[in-house]
């Protein structure tokens, strides 16, 4: 119980503050660890990551209230072009959950970014959270899977 809460716990801080790797820590903590099931295990760091990664969907919402940017998105081009991406993740929460789902499996584009641009465009967040979730579980089950036939 105490490996899966520092699990928890690291997940989330890794999320918020990205030197500390979360890759690195749920691997050494797999292999140290005993009686703890690679899936269970990737979707407690899963839960903590995506718990992280609403700190910075909710800032990067929030940056539209910046009047730097609220001036830069009153030109008429970046009005039109921010728009245009709003309304496509608004109206099609398919294309939010893939997006976020593939960003969150296979890194690319970066997850930590995905955050911010889903809160930027007001992607739903519920959307965001279980595309996030699922896809990060599965990111940190392989990578355990792969630990433990290494290691048994």
């Amino acid at each position: 119980m105490k490996l899966l809460l520092l699990t928890l716990v690291f997940g989330t801080l890794s999320a918020v503050i990205p030197v500390f790797n979360m890759e690195a820590y749920i691997v050494l903590a797999y292999a140290r660890s005993s009686g703890h099931s690679e899936l269970a295990l990737a979707a407690i760091g899963s839960l903590g990551q995506n718990i992280g990664k609403l700190v910075w969907y909710y800032a990067a919402r929030g940056a539209l209230d910046i009047p730097w940017l609220q001036q830069k998105l009153a030109e008429p081009k970046r009005q039109k072009s921010y728009e245009k991406w709003r309304q496509q993740v608004e109206g099609r929460p398919a294309l939010s959950f893939v997006l976020t789902f593939v960003s969150a499996t296979v890194g690319f584009p970066p997850f930590f970014a995905i955050a911010m641009i889903a809160g930027t465009l007001r992607m739903n967040v519920v959307v965001f959270f279980v595309a996030g979730l699922v896809g990060r579980t599965l990111f940190f089950w392989a990578i355990l899977a792969g630990v433990g036939l290494a290691i048994h």
